[in-house]
């Protein structure tokens, strides 16, 4: 599998996920509780701790390959590189992502009531 091919792969499963996310943040009515038949169950708490773990697990992935690569018991340098590059990707986007949420909720608070 080519690197542009399985960032390609990997961005899209971030894309998936966030659209998951945006479906279970429509479903919710305006007095927070769920719409009846909308939803796949997860609440966002859920899909945030997920994605956390999904984010520590590729980087672990990439620390267990880089680590095989630097002992000698891997030989393939692409798919080690691929993995550290994906785990610093994804890490970046969950920072991100974060700055945005303290950002929008600094923005409300400072909202007058």
């Amino acid at each position: 599998m080519s690197q542009i091919a399985a960032t390609s792969k990997f961005s899209e499963q971030i894309l998936n996920s966030l659209r998951d996310i945006q479906r279970e943040a429509t479903s919710v009515g305006a007095d927070g509780a769920k719409e009846k038949g909308k939803g796949d169950g997860m609440s966002f708490a859920d899909h945030l701790q997920k994605t956390i773990q999904d984010v520590n697990q590729s980087s672990q992935k990439a620390d267990r390959m880089g680590m095989e690569m630097a002992t000698g018991k891997a030989e393939n340098i692409h798919e080690t590189m691929l993995a550290a590059t994906q785990a610093e990707l994804s890490f970046n986007l969950m920072v991100q992502l974060r700055n945005k949420a303290l950002e929008a909720y600094s923005e409300v608070m400072r909202m007058p009531v």
